[in-house]
């Protein structure tokens, strides 16, 4: 069936139930070690950060300077200067850059991620396990290739979120590589959880019941971002979320995501103004979206309003937050700053199918064909 709407939050059924299983924590494809299960993926990092006995000078972090300010917030709350290294706009990192990077900054914790679920730090593998034997400690976070069966990084933690993937209220993961982690969460953020319910349900009501006005669930949507927003502690993951973790059916959102992945990528054969940033699917990757190029900013935030006029939500990820909170992101490579302005993200998610697809191709079709809604859009080559 084809949604009013494609995108944005989640929707969970209030009426379903849940079988007692094990998280099946081979999905995830993890090395040994110590594994926990956090409120959130922010958590997931600061609990990684308060097991490292650094003095305050040497508390100094290289981490990537296209991520999410939630991966930032926790060094700067632990009191950490972060520095940024650069990024090619194919997302991948050039390691003689990222190699000199380090030597200027000096850094005593370094953390890495993939993109979108595909495999863009294969130019520094080489170069991890000499870090690691100079005393770097290395965090990698999985959030964006949790399912995607690509080598881990030899890291001494792992971090990723799930709430990007599945209806899940909360969540998100810790492991250490060797011993055990220390003063573990134990107490979980019950408001927390079930104000995301509350959210998730109403949008289910919405979406899928016809019930309501639309304000309501987008209101239970906000009152729970802002109460994750002020989580000022570390928290265990809830109940009802490692209970639906571990119902939950990956495969069938290995699947899904894929196919709509494929079918998506037909929508670009004879695109001028439009580029995939992947445009091929390898057998090992499970996509969090579709991220595409558009020649310029206004012609990216031109294509996301047409869109949301369909009621297709496709989110910026992510919004440069240079400011924010008092982060900086001064000094990042023209690349990298491209990247941010350029990059839109399609949504592909297990919810959706074949019907789906096509209203979002229909967009991109309109976009590229109707030359007057490029009066006065600068146009640049596409990488």
């Amino acid at each position: 069936m084809k949604y009013t709407e494609i995108g944005s939050n989640f929707w969970l059924d209030p009426d379903s139930s849940y079988s007692v299983r094990p998280i099946p924590v081979e999905a995830f494809n993890l090395p040994d070690g110590d594994l926990t299960y956090t409120s959130t993926g922010r958590g997931a990092i600061a609990l990684c950060l308060r097991q490292l006995d650094l003095a305050e000078d040497r508390k100094i972090a290289l981490l990537p300077a296209y991520t999410c300010d939630s991966v930032v917030l926790p060094f700067v709350e632990n009191g950490y200067r972060v520095a940024y290294y650069d990024l090619e706009k194919d997302l991948s990192v050039n390691a003689q850059a990222f190699l000199a990077k380090i030597k200027t900054t000096d850094p005593t914790v370094i953390l890495v991620h993939n993109y979108f679920g595909f495999d863009t730090l294969s130019p520094l593998r080489a170069a991890f396990e000499t870090l690691r034997s100079q005393g770097i400690i290395l965090i990698e976070d999985l959030t964006q290739v949790l399912f995607s069966a690509i080598p881990r990084v030899e890291a001494d933690f792992y971090v990723a979120s799930f709430r990007k993937w599945m209806p899940i209220p909360e969540g998100g993961l810790a492991l250490k590589r060797e011993g055990s982690f220390k003063n573990v969460p134990i107490e979980t953020d019950e408001l927390l959880e079930k104000a995301k319910l509350d959210g998730l349900h109403a949008k289910f009501r919405y979406i899928v019941r016809g019930e309501g006005p639309k304000q309501v669930f987008l209101d239970k949507c906000r009152i729970a971002e802002e109460i994750l927003e002020t989580q000022g502690d570390l928290y265990a993951m809830g109940d009802f979320s490692k209970q639906f973790l571990g119902d939950f059916d990956i495969a069938e959102l290995k699947q899904s995501r894929r196919a709509n992945y494929q079918y998506l990528l037909e929508s670009f054969k004879d695109s001028h103004r439009l580029v995939p940033v992947f445009p091929d699917l390898p057998k090992d990757i499970v996509p969090l979206y579709l991220p595409l190029y558009a020649q310029s900013e206004e012609s990216r935030n031109l294509l996301q309003l047409l869109l949301r006029e369909q009621a297709i939500y496709a989110p910026i990820v992510w919004p440069n937050f240079d400011g924010f909170k008092g982060l900086s992101l001064k000094g990042i490579a023209e690349s990298v700053a491209w990247i941010y302005t350029h990059t839109l993200s399609l949504p592909l998610d297990q919810r959706y199918g074949a019907e789906d697809m096509d209203a979002i191709a229909a967009v991109l079709k309109d976009f590229e064909k109707n030359e007057m809604l490029f009066d006065n859009v600068g146009k640049e080559a596409l990488p």
